[in-house]
């Protein structure tokens, strides 16, 4: 477990930032951690990224998974640069990856493997530098197999739920913000926030001197319990982003323009409303405009308008104006048709709901 102080001297900066980096360690720790197919929501990513990954021979490096394994899903801080809020860059990231000293990468893995670094990870232990460099060539290689293909998808999940907790942030505080945050590895009580990285909830480990808390949303933050900090006293940590129900769709095969019409079979959504409604009402489990949607699904906007519109009149979908943007979301009804139409175990349910 790792303890964050918040006092209120000691964070009164927050900042939401993406980051790829952190979003492609999640999902690789997914895919590693689980011999048969990942849970809901991300069924139907696994199975397409794995056989995306096999095509183009990319493999994750031996090395890597037991470092997920050790602590249920947490990955050492020197894997983790602290993302920057104005940068967001995955090659700025792995530069600053290439650039960890291997005495932090050694000291570390020994505080990770108290009882002896295993022989798997003997590779990175004996040489971080060259280590860190084969990582940095097989991240961009394994981004463009497994998550590239979801990459519109994945965009705008991440910056609606931006959205959503910097309204938090700037109308309600901090306070509020660090309360609206979900999930089982991250806790909150009085001014400590807990990561909970391990199987042992004795073992805790303090955060001093907390200068500016960085919030990192994860669409793969399901098991990925990760936090960084910086000399400056700048202390990232993950979160489940919303809306990680995107990938409930499957990624559009390359070159492909538009949905076909023809339902797949069995899948009642899809013979009810039409597959490329039935797309759209999939699309809309995180709110998003027409031409995010329209880019998300390969459709036209004007289609993706039409569909809207007809959704907006029969009570599924509703409408709200977000300064210049014009944002569509299921409402309770909508909720209620994908939960039990498209035979999936738990959609939630959108603030605020109507009947």
């Amino acid at each position: 477990m790792i303890e964050i102080p918040l006092r209120r001297s000691g964070y009164g900066t927050v900042r939401i930032a993406d980051s790829r980096l952190w979003e492609t360690y999640g999902s690789i720790g997914l895919l590693s951690s689980r011999r048969g197919l990942a849970p809901w929501p991300y069924t139907n990513w696994d199975r397409a990224a794995r056989r995306s990954l096999t095509r183009a021979e990319v493999t994750i490096p031996g090395w890597l998974v037991p470092l997920y394994r050790a602590r249920g899903g947490a990955l050492p801080s020197f894997l983790l640069p602290v993302p920057d809020p104005s940068r967001g860059d995955l090659t700025a990231d792995l530069a600053a990856l290439a650039a960890v000293p291997p005495a932090r990468v050694r000291q570390e893995l020994e505080q990770w493997f108290p009882q002896g670094v295993p022989p798997e990870v003997g590779p990175l232990y004996a040489d971080p530098r060259a280590r860190l460099a084969e990582l940095g060539e097989f991240v961009p290689r394994y981004w463009r197999a497994a998550m590239a293909p979801y990459a519109a998808p994945l965009r705008v999940a991440t910056e609606e739920d931006i959205l959503l907790r910097a309204r938090i942030l700037a109308t309600q505080g901090p306070e509020r913000l660090l309360g609206s945050l979900r999930g089982r590895r991250l806790t909150r009580r009085d001014d400590v926030l807990r990561l909970h990285v391990g199987p042992v909830v004795r073992d805790r480990t303090a955060v001093p001197c907390v200068s500016r808390l960085i919030l990192v949303p994860l669409v793969f933050g399901k098991g990925a319990p990760y936090s960084a900090s910086a000399p400056d006293g700048t202390t990232a940590v993950a979160y489940q982003a919303e809306g990680a129900a995107v990938l409930l769709g499957d990624a559009p095969p390359p070159g492909r323009r538009g949905l076909a019409e023809a339902p797949a079979r069995g899948d009642r959504l899809d013979i009810l409303l039409g597959r490329s409604r039935a797309g759209v009402v999939r699309g809309l489990v995180a709110p998003t405009t027409t031409s995010d949607l329209a880019a998300t699904l390969g459709l036209a906007p004007s289609t993706v308008s039409e569909h809207l519109t007809a959704l907006v009149a029969a009570g599924v979908v509703r409408r709200r104006r977000e300064g210049v943007r014009v944002l569509y979301e299921l409402d309770g009804p909508g909720v209620a048709l994908l939960r039990h139409m498209d035979n999936r175990r738990r959609v939630n349910a959108p603030e605020n709901q109507t009947s």
